[in-house]
């Protein structure tokens, strides 16, 4: 279980923090000269990121054991925001990540990683940096899950997920807050949420087991919540930057003294214009996928392409 009021504590400092540490880096440009200063009022910008990275590990005859591996990693995160005069704000997010690792002497090929997410944001400004906020968010894999096991000694597997199964749905209604392209936060009290699931993996499930919170012989579960997401960036040296995504969910109808939380933090070192690292600490905790932790980490050399 994980206690609310110390994620909240930690969550609200966290934003505290990144409010003052960037006062003063902003151009003092007055509200309204910054609405109607482009395009005629219009602005609209598209950029991202697109990355290539792997690992590699090999052993023969070393004599202290290893098993040789290699990883191949592909992602790519792209942003579009669009404002006008009349104040209305557009931003959207569109994230994928796959990789596969293969591991020396093993039947199959295992993943290292799998994402599809998209995230829209429509807000109607109410002044330089806040706006009113309506958030749609889905969240998937794109290839299928597998669990791996052993029989009589050869290696099996067996399907446990695929593309929209799981599927996780967000619809909330809040305020924006957004101080530059390097940080943003959206607070949506009112915030629907749906774990979406095929049935094939629920037809068969014993009384009182549950296929990634959703109970048998049923394709979906609902809940009513509050959300906490954002955004943030930061150079914390030169040529290393640190990308952090977070979103924080409360339900309001049962569970309440537990808060998920997904918050991905990427810590990218150039070391040219094209090739550079990429370490990745992924935290996850919903009571309802499973209850536990889970963590995800990555750390590879490769090629990143900016747009």
């Amino acid at each position: 279980m994980i206690s609310k009021k110390y994620f909240l504590f930690f969550l609200f400092s966290l934003i505290l923090n990144s409010l003052y540490a960037q006062e003063g880096e902003e151009e003092s440009i007055p509200f309204d000269a910054v609405i109607q200063s482009e395009m005629g009022g219009k602005r609209m910008k598209f950029y991202g990121n697109t990355r290539f990275n792997f690992n590699q590990a090999y052993f023969s005859n070393w004599i202290s054991g290893g098993e040789s591996a290699l990883t191949f990693l592909y992602g790519l995160d792209y942003n579009f925001n669009y404002s006008d005069r009349s104040g209305l704000v557009w931003d959207t997010n569109l994230l994928l990540s796959l990789g596969t690792t293969y591991i020396s002497g093993n039947k199959f090929l295992k993943k290292a990683d799998d994402r599809f997410e998209i995230g829209s944001l429509v807000g109607k400004q109410i002044n330089q940096y806040w706006s009113y906020s309506g958030l749609l968010s889905l969240k998937t894999q794109l290839l299928p899950g597998y669990r791996f096991y052993k029989e009589e000694g050869e290696e099996k597997r067996e399907q446990i997920s695929r593309f929209l199964s799981p599927l996780i749905l967000q619809a909330g209604l809040g305020w924006y807050y957004k101080k530059n392209n390097d940080f943003r936060v959206n607070l949506s009290p009112l915030t629907g949420r749906a774990i979406v699931v095929s049935k094939k993996y629920t037809e068969n499930l014993a009384t009182g087991n549950k296929y990634f919170g959703v109970d048998p012989k049923k394709g979906s579960k609902l809940f009513f919540g509050a959300l906490i997401s954002g955004y943030f960036k930061r150079e914390i040296m030169q040529n290393i930057i640190w990308e952090n995504n977070f979103s924080f969910y409360v339900n309001y109808l049962e569970k309440t003294q537990n808060v998920d939380f997904d918050w991905n933090a990427n810590i990218r070192f150039k070391v040219n214009s094209k090739v550079s690292g990429n370490f990745i600490l992924h935290l996850l905790y919903d009571d309802d996928l499973i209850s536990d932790l889970q963590v995800r980490e990555l750390l590879g050399l490769g090629i990143n392409i900016d747009l």
